[in-house]
């Protein structure tokens, strides 16, 4: 859990929106401005359009990383001046609104409505609830609510961060899922130092809740707190033990099939072994009898005879003898355009946590028929699905409402 000394930048290459500048300019003043991301390595205009009632022209540049990004904004601000009326930063304009927020369900337009939302009414329903403790989520709104929780102790590869600046991440995700489920989804940093103390925290803010979904966190943390609340009735979800997971099988699946290898007689190599969370179970379930596991910071001995795949959750270099190669570090995730060649959490996590708040559990059966029907909806020539593929968390969803009630727990 040692913090990396510097920050990931991304290499130079293609440009990506979430290097970008979006400067607004009078008409005249637009080819200076296409002028300047010409000349800046790196840069390109992504987008121009015109507001009529303002008479400005909005021009969208992308960058490959935050050098271009400093030099054009300098560049633009040097050779505009004045005339530059606003330059913004469109990562952190997104950032800045709140990416999701919370909806008001009934109706208070009269004050016989709003006394429904008074205390003798509250008194009434909780007398409800002593007499009929199973009614819980039928009268209120727990069925639909998951706690998105993380004390940043493992963002991408920065190391344990202090909690509140995870928060970006964290909306983002909410974003997400929101839009793939319609569940309400509430991001929740929390200053969590030992793994009792997030769990102990968990365990606190489980009853308000029909899942408690975990997120940028060290897996000694995730563990705590899936023991403290594994007796409870409230399930946890873990973004990379859990959902990261099955995304990888099922890109496992898909590698071995396009190679024409059974499962059954595949040898595959697992790199970094202790950071896959059910990973290397789930592998196991799907067939792969040979399995060989390197852990972190062990160094990687070259098998006899080349693997048929050698995944890999932590860098290392390709093999020599020619396997072929998965990578799948959690810590450094693909772009959301690249997710049908590289597994992200969000291939299954809508659909791993909409089945956890309707049955208010999560089995091992529920990953691998996730996993299983992950691979089965991917087209020729792809490991994955795009996560923006139509449907994609419907019907995994409803590949999971099959699963067996007698599945064993995860």
């Amino acid at each position: 859990m040692t913090p990396s000394s510097h920050p990931r930048i991304p290499s130079p290459g293609r440009p990506r929106p979430a290097y970008s500048l979006q400067a607004h300019v009078r008409e005249a003043s637009a080819p200076t401005v296409a002028a300047v991301i010409a000349c800046v390595p790196g840069a390109v205009m992504s987008e121009t359009d015109h507001d009529p009632d303002t008479g400005l022209c909005r021009i969208s540049a992308d960058t490959d990383g935050l050098h271009a990004l400093s030099r054009l904004h300098t560049l633009l601000r040097q050779r505009l001046g004045t005339e530059l009326i606003h330059l913004g930063d469109p990562a952190l304009d997104a950032a800045a609104t709140g990416k999701i927020t919370q909806r008001l369900c009934v109706p208070v337009a009269t004050a016989r409505q709003r006394a429904l939302l008074d205390t003798e009414a509250d008194h009434r329903v909780i007398q409800h609830l002593i007499l009929n403790p199973d009614s819980i989520d039928a009268c209120t709104g727990r069925g639909r609510r998951i706690a998105l929780l993380s004390n940043a102790s493992a963002v991408a590869d920065l190391g344990p961060l202090p909690a509140a600046t995870v928060l970006p991440a964290l909306e983002s995700t909410a974003a997400h899922l929101r839009r793939a489920t319609g569940l309400d989804v509430h991001p929740l940093p929390i200053t969590a130092h030992t793994p009792q103390e997030l769990a102990d925290t968990a365990a606190a803010l489980a009853p308000g809740f029909a899942a408690l979904c975990l997120s940028h966190t060290h897996p000694a943390y995730v563990a705590a707190v899936r023991a403290a609340l594994e007796h409870t009735g409230t399930p946890v979800v873990d973004t990379t033990g859990h959902a990261h997971a099955v995304a990888v099988v099922a890109a496992t699946l898909n590698a071995l099939r396009h190679k024409a290898v059974p499962t059954r007689t595949a040898h595959v190599i697992l790199a970094g072994a202790d950071r896959g969370g059910d990973l290397r179970r789930l592998l196991l379930a799907v067939g792969v009898s040979s399995l060989t596991l390197h852990e972190t910071g062990a160094p990687a001995q070259e098998p006899a005879d080349p693997a048929d795949l050698l995944v890999d959750l932590t860098g290392v270099p390709a093999p020599e003898d020619g396997t072929p190669v998965l990578r799948a570090c959690p810590q450094e995730l693909p772009l959301l355009q690249e997710t049908a060649r590289r597994p992200h959490p969000l291939h299954v996590l809508a659909a791993l946590l909409t089945t956890a708040a309707h049955t208010r559990r999560l089995t091992h059966h529920n990953l691998l028929t996730a996993a299983r029907a992950l691979a089965g909806m991917t087209g020729p020539g792809q490991l994955l699905p795009s996560i923006d593929h139509p449907g994609l968390a419907q019907a995994l969803t409803a590949a999971l409402a099959r699963d067996p009630a007698h599945s064993t727990d995860a």
